[in-house]
């Protein structure tokens, strides 16, 4: 039995302590043989470590995942390999720009921000595809940068959907962008820490939104930018921190950036696994979203990630291939599938699901 730093959890892995949400309901149990599905739910949580049993898989075996045919297309475009390669430059521009306002009170150019997420965006046509392509860019590692700008970009994207006006579309993207700036100012030695975070230094973490508000506020930024940087590890329902706000008490910005921030993490490729379906992804949300999450804004994400993919081809856990059809609103990770002449409705037949898109 040992702590394990939930960003070493590995397929494989048994659970050696129950899992309670903020309800003080169980859910996930101890004695849990850990894949996928449920490493990504224990990222949602606050808790840095969990108690391990026992490895019951290999490294080798944890290590290995099977790559969708749909994601290999992705990959394999020329518009993806444009947008990997201008990525890289954008991410490593965005690095150097942090350190120079950090290091020597360098000003931060909220426009140079924008543009850059405005380039990148040219590559996937500012729609859906850029949630594609960002879910499969290579491991970078959890890089600050890396997901700081992916964060931005999908809420660039998330601002039209909202219909937002461009002035509100530019602070919703330089937000996301700038959400995990007080990062910047944690010891690197805690932030790469291979192996389990003490109490004390998870507390040093959660620290990274006071420092990301006073950085933005010297800077003289936008409110919702500021308080986003404090605010996007807040959840309505008071679980969050550093205050534990509720509801009104959350700026609306920072509500938005929340469920992008949460949203790339649980989507980042790992060692174990490539990118998740989309519809597992929904359904994690559902089953505890909707009280940490602002109802109006998930829902409108959601809806918005499931509906993509209507007309696409899939596969079911029980093997068989359909066309996705019909997207059930009231349980948006079980729509509708047409498997030959069969209609298959996810919401009546709940011991299948979506396995992957193809």
């Amino acid at each position: 039995m040992q702590m394990m730093d939930k960003a070493r959890l590995c397929p494989g892995m048994i659970l050696g302590q129950d899992v309670y949400n903020f309800a003080n309901q169980i859910v996930v149990k101890k004695g849990t043989v850990l894949d996928e599905r449920t490493i990504t739910k224990l990222h949602r949580f606050e808790i840095p470590q969990f108690m391990i049993k026992e490895e019951v898989l290999s490294v080798q075996e944890a290590n290995t995942y099977h790559k969708s045919s749909y994601s290999e297309r992705i990959q394999n475009s020329p518009e993806f390999k444009r947008f990997q390669e201008n990525y890289d430059i954008e991410v490593l521009q965005f690095q150097n720009m942090l350190t120079c306002v950090i290091e020597k009170n360098q000003e931060i150019d909220c426009e140079a921000l924008y543009h850059q997420v405005v380039l990148l965006l040219k590559d996937t046509g500012n729609t859906i595809n850029a949630f594609d392509m960002v879910q499969n860019l290579r491991h970078y590692d959890d890089s600050t940068y890396a997901h700081s700008m992916n964060v931005g970009l999908l809420c660039n994207v998330f601002a039209d959907w909202l219909g937002f006006d461009e002035e509100d579309k530019k602070k919703l993207t330089v937000a996301g962008i700038l959400h995990d700036i007080g990062k910047t100012r944690i010891p690197l030695d805690i932030i790469q820490k291979p192996s389990s975070l003490s109490e004390e230094e998870y507390q040093i973490i959660k620290k990274h939104t006071e420092y990301g508000f006073a950085i933005l506020t010297e800077n003289k930024l936008d409110y919702h930018i500021r308080y986003t940087a404090l605010q996007h590890h807040e959840r309505n329902d008071g679980s969050g921190y550093p205050l534990g706000l509720v509801d009104d008490h959350i700026d609306e910005f920072a509500k938005i950036v929340s469920i992008v921030d949460v949203y790339d993490a649980m989507t980042s490729p790992r060692v174990y696994r490539g990118p998740m379906c989309p519809f597992d992804v929904i359904q994690l949300f559902e089953e505890e979203g909707f009280r940490k999450y602002d109802s109006a804004y998930i829902l409108t994400f959601l809806k918005r990630i499931a509906e993509s993919y209507l007309n696409e081809q899939v596969r079911l856990s029980d093997g068989r291939i359909g066309k996705l059809v019909f997207i059930n609103v009231h349980a948006l990770s079980r729509p509708v599938v047409m498997v030959g002449d069969q209609v298959v409705d996810l919401q009546k037949e709940k011991h299948l699901h979506i396995r992957e898109i193809l």
